[in-house]
């Protein structure tokens, strides 16, 4: 079956449900009282390398440091509230603050939805959400809840937006001895970029999990268009030179609102009192703007009372740049490799790192990463200095990162 025939059925699910009789509220559902409820979570994470040249960056996350250590990529503080209205629904705002990606600080509402049961096991949400392109995307920035300092950048740098503005629905049922969950959802969000603009919009999708006992899968698919419009010194310099070189048609290739993408995840999680397993996989394929890559990540961890040593290897390999241009040798030609290079987070990874668990709501994390950038790549690193005299691909370069996590 199609994708596109997928989706299309879902709909169809989710509009029989809508026909369906409403959950019966209680004989004293008009007395309920409204109930508030507020939680905090916040991470405090430091980053350096041993190449005082390259900065580590995480793309559409956070702007490249200008101090070392560096606090951006990880440090923020957040906080939710959620009104309770009945049983059967509810309000729940979400604030942040945190360095984003055109290095600004300004407080983000990362969540802000209204959420309805319309039948057992069937709810909806209507505003703010997180768009759930991988496995983890719940507990992006509630790092409390994630063994790492961070996520890892080989796949979940694939896709830098987070939050989206639309609708969706979450359907819980019992098959066998599994747990399945079928979470469609349809909207649009956006990112602060450098000198630009990034958007997704009308994105379609739908994700499934499945559990049972220690065992989790996580399957995900979505699709829709996109905004990047870029404004930086590098591509006005490339637009430039393409101009002059009579190739303007690349331009469009490069920069502007008419992208198209889809994105594809698989994850598996397994975990008991004493290990935890967990592998991820992700695709995105683009029409341009962007580079299409997929990325994964296998991560083993070992518990010894409160402190959890893990392992983790990680490769985020390019499938295809998003534009082709042919210059003469030269600085034009430089410009345009230098461009391309820039784009291109492909890198392989391995790090070794422990999680010590301080208190119900507190845990310290430290870890070093061994990453090789591919020869033809940034990774996850961007030139403390000189663009064009700094080569960052190839090289082998160590990051050490700590963090404090706190959910309370």
């Amino acid at each position: 079956m199609s994708v596109t025939r997928l989706l299309r059925r879902c709909a169809a699910m989710l509009s029989l449900a809508f026909a369906a009789p409403p959950v019966q509220a209680g004989p004293d559902e008009a007395s309920y009282p409204p109930r508030f409820e507020l939680s905090g979570f916040g991470t405090l994470g430091a980053v350096t390398t041993d190449d005082k040249d390259v900065w580590f960056t995480r793309y559409g996350v956070n702007f490249p440091g200008t101090k070392d250590p560096d606090f951006s990529p990880d440090t923020l503080v957040g906080i939710q509230g959620s009104l309770r209205l009945t049983p059967y629904n509810d309000i729940t705002l979400q604030g942040l603050v945190r360095e984003d990606g055109d290095a600004s600080q300004d407080p983000q509402l990362t969540l802000a939805f209204f959420r309805q049961t319309l039948a057992p096991g069937l709810s909806m949400r209507i505003g703010r959400v997180r768009v759930p392109f991988f496995m983890l995307s719940d507990s992006l920035y509630v790092n409390y809840a994630n063994p790492w300092v961070r996520p890892p950048v080989e796949v979940y740098g694939l896709n830098p937006f987070n939050d989206l503005d639309g609708i969706d629905f979450i359907y819980h049922a019992r098959l066998g001895a599994f747990d399945i969950e079928v979470h469609p959802y349809y909207g649009g969000g956006r990112i602060p970029f450098p000198l630009g603009k990034a958007r997704l919009k009308e994105v379609l999708g739908v994700n499934l999990g499945l559990s049972r006992g220690d065992f989790s899968l996580h399957l995900g698919h979505g699709e829709g268009t996109f905004t990047l419009e870029r404004g930086d010194t590098l591509f006005l310099a490339v637009a430039n030179i393409l101009q002059r070189t009579g190739q303007s048609g690349v331009i469009a290739d490069l920069s502007g609102t008419h992208g198209r993408t889809s994105f594809d995840s698989v994850g598996v999680q397994w975990e008991d009192a004493d290990w935890q397993l967990i592998g991820e996989y992700a695709r995105r394929k683009t029409n341009r703007y962007a580079a299409s890559a997929h990325g994964w990540y296998l991560s083993l961890g070992r518990r010894f009372g409160a402190v959890m040593p893990y392992v983790m290897v990680a490769r985020q390999k390019l499938d295809e740049q998003f534009a082709d241009a042919r210059l003469p040798p030269g600085l034009p030609a430089k410009a345009w490799d230098l461009f391309l290079v820039s784009r291109n987070n492909a890198q392989r990874s391995v790090t070794l790192g422990a999680r010590w668990e301080l208190a119900a709501y507190a845990a310290v994390k430290a870890e070093v990463t061994r990453a090789r950038p591919d020869d033809d790549a940034w990774g996850s690193y961007a030139p403390s200095g000189d663009l064009q005299t700094t080569r960052i691909g190839g090289r082998t370069l160590n990051t050490f990162s700590l963090s404090l996590d706190l959910s309370f």
